[in-house]
């Protein structure tokens, strides 16, 4: 009976991300450019929005930091090199809302490339412009 007019309690942080979730997330927001996108928005987003987001990413995947260290370089040297442009922000990277009320992360498709050993197409397939 209390099981139903007691609030459940959250999970701290810590059980979550794990004990040194603030200095893991700053590490991931320094790999992001300081700098605002072609869309107007700026690339890195505020540390408390990404706890938000990474608290649901650990709960849907089962990466860990240093995979997420290295999908999130893998997205942001390959989106560098096209000028940033159509590049997510770190926020909507690990998380994405869509007009359906579900959710998506590129994160979690990164993540998955990166642990299965797959590789990104980097070459373009046109090597000259064709007037």
């Amino acid at each position: 009976m209390d099981s139903y007019i007691t609030k459940k309690k959250d999970k701290a942080n810590k059980d979550i991300l794990g004990a040194n979730s603030d200095a893991m997330i700053t590490k991931y927001v320094e790999l992001f450019p300081k700098r605002k996108l072609p869309s107007g928005k700026l690339a890195r987003s505020n540390k408390k929005n990404l706890e938000t987001n990474f608290r649901w990413f650990f709960n849907n995947f089962d990466y860990d930091w240093e995979t997420i260290f290295k999908a999130t370089a893998a997205y942001v040297d390959e989106y560098e090199a096209k000028g940033y442009l159509y590049m997510q922000t770190s926020k909507y990277f690990i998380c994405k809302s869509q007009s359906d009320k579900s959710k998506t992360s590129e994160l979690a498709d990164y993540c998955e490339l990166i642990s299965s050993g797959g590789e990104l197409d980097t070459d373009s397939h046109f090597k000259e412009k064709v007037v």
